[in-house]
């Protein structure tokens, strides 16, 4: 099998999670060397993680937020990009929510590993 490459995450995303999320542009050049790190490595692999954490991930990404949170997402990106998402119940991106399913399948050994990615 191939290596997983940079547009094969984006076509899996793509096929998997809706469309709505599909809102935040990136090439996928971190992500795929998160993928690696964590032993996702091919197209089959990536599919079989997404799929497995579909569920929880639509759940989580419908979850309504904090007051505070939604102030603090009106200032940083505007008053009508969160308004469309409360609207329609929704507010991370592909790139978001492939981290989510990370932290999903590797808990703690992943939440550390983008703890000193982020240098916090």
């Amino acid at each position: 099998m191939e290596k997983l490459n940079q547009n094969e995450i984006y076509s899996v995303l793509s096929q998997t999670l809706p469309k709505q999320n599909d809102f935040f542009e990136t090439d996928y050049a971190e992500e795929l060397q998160e993928l690696l790190d964590f032993g996702i490595d091919t197209k089959s692999t990536l599919e079989n993680l997404i799929v497995k954490h579909k569920e929880s991930l639509l759940e989580i990404d419908s979850e309504e937020l904090e007051e505070s949170e939604i102030n603090s997402y009106k200032e940083e990106f505007g008053e009508e990009f969160v308004n469309e998402r409360i609207k329609n119940k929704f507010w991370f991106s592909y790139s978001a929510l492939l981290r989510l399913a990370l932290e999903l399948e590797f808990d703690e050994k992943y939440i550390e590993y983008s703890i000193k990615r982020d240098g916090l």
